[in-house]
């Protein structure tokens, strides 16, 4: 693939033009005839490149970097300089120059970074040869007297950039240039090199670095601007520009580039770190030895491996990697030699047992992250886990996400340990549960399936079952992977997407699950795989939905029983009731009967705060045609809270839905309620455009509940207007037992303008009573949840379920022009 990508780009950049080295030999030769054609204006000046010009790498959109060496300070005159130019700027080019004597150019070296790294590269294009071997000259003996601060400034520039920028080898979205691992990396080494007078030859490293360059030029082509983060959304595009195609083709391509990335961020540091201590001297060393057994030891503050000890060689190798998540030290260059050799053959069919101990110690082991990347650059993951392959550098296709499938799962280990550590709750059912090696592997593997092409929970339960069984686990444990890897997202689902006061809900997870002890492991997973997925992934909110639930499950599966009033029991509602009071004395006295009217689920996911804030809006409640608001522009995160309260009827929820999407509000989660007095709650956190219309919003709410806007028509309209389409017809599935009072509408699609107020609106149509609603945007996707009852107040039949589905997929095929 990596050639397969540099060949493509070589045949097919930018508007027919020609690589980033063949397009700086381009502007060499035009370099030279403009020169030619000016000579007594240019004489005695060089015309030298300089920066990434000067290495010969011209992307389409990169600057042309100029030197013009005069011979005395007053220089050619500007017209020269001009005439010289502005063919470059009309040819579209962003072209910066100087003109400077040699000595000039070497003493601004001295107090400017970019300019001492720009000589650094710096080549004669066209001119006069006698000032560019004056400038070599100065260079040479300025780098002699200099070459140790210099070489300190760049590896201090080199640190600084690496505190503020993403690792190009894990990110989603990586920075060709500036993010740890790409090109900026390899000119840092470029630059180390040339101030040793020592070049780098490594032909791996070479190769990255071409196709870093390579899909950087195709990204200009794309983006036709100076651009080198490669955006989600512009993957396919440099994927398809690069001849790559078929459906996972933007995948393939960003596994490639976070392969590369991978190669140039370890190996310019390991290049990098042996240039610094030849330069300015390495760290003291003590001489100490450490050992750590079974032949590995920590020698001058490096690890090593004696090759002869004890064990197989990926028991031996595995020993090292484990002893780097225990102390986390380099690894001594002859010994990650070796390591790379040991992985050079697959592993065995069926692990060793002192193999597999040593791979369950690495995974639980403080700084897991660092020794899975080492194991991952030394080629490790292909011999020792066929089934990893799928996920190497895998790209993730949603907002919360930051990271690749496997930088993730990396990311995951970590967090689970630190938890152990630092939360006691967390600690608590860990310590309960007993050993963990099936827990620390089911959190390595817990994404595996992802790019299979199926349901990944689905998928990595098989993968899993595979992969520890070659392990060696025993059968119980091997089951125990594979159920932990199927169900990882079963707590987090059903705390988001259920009725948590439904006793058929946690009698479902109950029977899943199984056991106490598989519920503890499951926890754990579940709180450390939604903290390393990202801060918008997991928050208060959703941590206390996930605890609520555990609580229940844990309480059936161990004998106890959870009262599905639980939540809206007198003791808790009292003091509910006591604590709205306090925050607002107007509603002390009616709080208690207020917040008896909710269902139970209301007063379990709602913070007191939004519990005040809403329950005003029911002190006087709306008559016929009315509806009670409440906006919070500023709800945390770019996003506001958009609050309704109305007369409980079919369509209700549709009404709001429709006004929302008219003014361009993308609905991020929703939530939605029926009161025992006949009224309809809705909370909305709305993602706003970004010139909002608040008082044209809320007078379009109340015009649309008085029925003096056509929602619908007005809606069309705007998605006309928008191209509003799906990708695909929804998924619709009604779900007649998964809950014991109502029945559960379950609608998953491509989010889109319109979509919920289409669904809602079908809902409507059949007169169906929406007790609770669940909306959850994650990206691209949307799954709507709803608690649905007839009008005359009992669950559906199946005759009337099937009319749910046809209600639905006819009013969104109508809508969107699918059908």
């Amino acid at each position: 693939m990596l050639s397969d990508v540099r060949a493509a780009s070589a045949l097919k950049l930018a508007d027919g033009g020609a690589p980033a080295r063949r397009r700086a030999s381009a502007v060499d030769g035009s370099l030279r005839a403009l020169a030619e054609a000016t000579p007594a204006a240019l004489a005695r000046t060089a015309v030298v490149a300089v920066g990434g010009y000067g290495r010969g790498e011209l992307s389409p959109h990169s600057d042309v970097d100029l030197l013009v060496l005069a011979s005395s300070r007053a220089g050619p005159g500007p017209e020269a300089v001009r005439a010289l130019l502005y063919p470059l700027w009309d040819a579209g080019f962003q072209v910066g120059h100087a003109v400077l004597t040699p000595r000039d150019a070497v003493e601004r070296a001295g107090s400017d970074l970019d300019a001492a790294t720009s000589l650094l590269s710096a080549r004669l294009v066209a001119g006069e040869p006698t000032g560019f071997e004056e400038l070599a000259g100065r260079r040479r003996r300025w780098l002699w007297r200099n070459g140790r601060r210099l070489a300190r400034r760049i590896l201090d520039g080199t640190v600084a950039r690496h505190r503020r920028a993403e690792r190009a080898g894990w990110a989603l979205a990586p920075d060709l240039k500036d993010d740890v691992g790409g090109l900026r990396d390899l000119h840092a080494l470029g630059w180390l090199a040339a101030v040793a007078g020592r070049p780098v030859s490594d032909p791996e490293l070479e190769a990255a670095g071409e196709l870093l360059l390579a899909v950087r030029e195709a990204l200009h082509a794309q983006s036709r601007r100076k651009l080198d983060r490669l955006r989600i959304d512009l993957q396919p595009a440099v994927a398809q520009h690069l001849g790559l195609t078929g459906e996972d083709a933007a995948d393939a391509l960003m596994a490639e580039v976070h392969t590369a990335a991978r190669t140039v961020e370890h190996e310019t540091a390991a290049r990098a770190g042996e240039l610094a201590e030849l330069l300015i001297g390495g760290p003291r060393r003590s001489g100490a030895v450490r050992v750590l057994g079974h032949g590995v030891r920590v020698e001058d503050g490096m690890l090593t491996s004696d090759p002869r000890a004890d064990g197989d060689e990926p028991a031996r190798a595995l020993r090292l990697l484990a002893a780097k998540a225990a102390v986390d030290r380099p690894v001594a260059p002859a010994t990650m030699a070796w390591l790379r050799r040991a992985f050079e053959r697959p592993a065995p069919e069926r692990w060793s047992h002192a193999a597999r101990d040593a791979f369950l110690a690495l995974l639980a082991g403080p700084d897991a992250a660092s020794a899975c990347e080492l194991l991952d650059h030394a080629g490790g993951w292909a011999a020792l886990l066929p089934e990893w392959a799928g996920v190497r550098g895998r790209a993730q296709h949603d907002p919360y996400h930051r990271y690749t499938v496997d930088g993730h799962s990396f990311a995951t280990l970590g967090t689970l340990t630190r938890l152990r550590a630092d939360d006691p709750s967390i600690r608590q059912v860990t310590e309960e549960a007993g050993d963990l090696g099936t827990l620390y592997l089911a959190t390595l593997l817990h994404d595996v399936g992802k790019g299979s092409g199926e349901d990944h929970s689905v998928a990595g339960e098989r993968l899993a079952c595979r992969a520890a069984t070659r392990i060696g686990l025993r059968p119980d444990q091997v089951e125990e992977v594979a159920a932990l890897v199927r169900w990882h997202l079963l707590l987090v689902e059903t705390a988001t997407r259920r009725d948590l006061d439904d006793p058929a809900v946690v009698g479902a997870v109950a029977q899943r699950l199984g056991s106490g002890r598989r519920l503890r492991l499951l926890y754990a997973l579940t709180v450390a795989d939604g903290l390393a997925t990202g801060p918008n992934a997991w928050g208060d909110w959703k941590a206390s939905l996930v605890r609520g639930l555990y609580d229940r499950v844990d309480q059936a599966l161990t004998g106890g029983h959870a009262e599905p009033g639980d939540a809206a029991g007198p003791a808790r509602l009292a003091a509910l009731a006591r604590a709205v009071g306090v925050r607002e004395p107007e509603l002390a006295e009616r709080a208690e009967w207020l917040l008896a009217t909710f269902p139970p689920s209301y007063l379990a996911s709602t913070p007191i705060e939004e519990m005040v804030d809403e329950l005003r809006l029911l002190l006087a409640p709306p008559a016929a045609g009315e509806v009670r608001h409440r906006i919070d522009r500023d709800a945390g995160g770019g996003l506001a809270a958009v609050t309704v309260c109305a007369l409980d009827r079919p369509g209700t929820l549709a009404r709001t839905a429709g006004v929302l999407a008219l003014h361009r509000m993308s609905v991020r989660q929703a939530w939605a309620w029926s009161t025992t007095d006949g009224l309809a709650l809705e909370r909305f956190l709305v993602q706003p455009p970004d010139a909002p219309r608040w008082e044209r919003l809320t007078a379009d709410l109340e015009a649309a509940y008085a029925g003096r806007l056509a929602v619908e028509a007005r809606l069309e309209r705007k998605a006309r207007e928008y191209h509003a389409a799906i990708p695909a017809p929804p998924e619709v599935r009604v779900l007649p037992d998964a809950s014991e009072h109502s029945t559960v509408v379950e609608v998953r699609a491509g989010d889109a303008l319109g979509l919920l107020y289409t669904v809602t609106a079908a809902l409507g149509d059949l007169g169906l009573d929406i007790r609770v609603a669940k909306i959850d945007t994650q990206g691209e996707r949307v799954v709507d949840v709803f608690y649905v009852r007839t009008p005359w107040d009992t669950k559906l039949g199946e005759a009337h379920a099937a009319e749910v589905l046809l209600a639905v997929t006819h009013r969104t095929a109508r809508f969107f022009g699918t059908g």
